[in-house]
């Protein structure tokens, strides 16, 4: 079924409404999915017209939102890395996601900021894709001092680092997580013990060296799953 997003549930317009008219060719009684207010809604279109498409909701469908929240802390990657990891972990059920500049990062906060925009409307289109309600919000991107003052607030903060840290294996009952992964030259010991000391966990995803970009994926999926999101206990 086609997914469209509405800004005041009883419309669909703009973009969203071009491809509704002129790709897809919808009519009005043709059946649909209204993403609005966090919510999923099937609908039937009652009118398409040339500013607008109204519907008229049948009814609401089930909530595919993780119960647990969790914040992705990428640090800043070079090329398409980002665009990866935000469609991806939009699929997966991240929460919202801080690009941070750290200490081994290539990329940096300067250029990353032009690409906020973009990286916003990827996680709108992997929302559609994949059945969600909820647009994970993209930040501009953190110093590192700055991320680490929002860390402080997660019930749960956690740092796969490849120096060894606890395995991803127990059960996860907070609701609030946050997620520190390291750039392509990964966490400089100095940030690690900044994480350590104000709360964070050092957490292992295993013997191999990952990927900034696949770690950030793996790590999210284990936390999730750790939570009862993905089927765990």
């Amino acid at each position: 079924m086609h997914r469209f997003f509405s800004e005041d549930g009883a419309s669909i317009r703009g973009e969203e409404l071009k491809h509704l008219r002129q790709v897809l060719r919808l009519a009005p009684g043709d059946e649909i999915e209204v993403l609005w207010d966090g919510k999923r809604l099937l609908a039937e279109l009652t009118e398409v017209a040339a500013q607008a498409a109204a519907f008229a909701v049948r009814q609401e469908l089930l909530d595919r939102e993780p119960r647990c929240r969790v914040t992705l802390y990428q640090g800043l990657c070079k090329g398409e890395k980002m665009d990866f990891l935000v469609q991806k972990c939009t699929e997966m059920g991240v929460h919202a996601v801080v690009p941070v500049e750290m200490a081994r990062s290539v990329a940096r906060a300067d250029r990353a900021q032009k690409k906020t925009e973009r990286l916003a409307r990827i996680a709108r289109e992997a929302v559609k894709q994949c059945g969600r309600a909820h647009v994970p919000e993209v930040l501009p991107a953190l110093d590192f001092a700055q991320a680490l003052e929002r860390m402080r607030e997660h019930e749960l903060l956690l740092m796969p680092y490849e120096e060894g840290g606890q395995p991803f294996a127990g059960r996860i009952a907070a609701r609030s997580v946050g997620l520190l992964i390291g750039p392509e030259g990964g966490i400089a010991p100095e940030e690690a013990e900044a994480v350590r000391a104000v709360g964070g966990q050092a957490m292992t995803l295993g013997s191999r060296i990952l990927r900034t970009e696949t770690a950030g994926l793996v790590a999210l999926t284990l936390t999730l799953h750790g939570a009862g999101d993905l089927g765990g206990e």
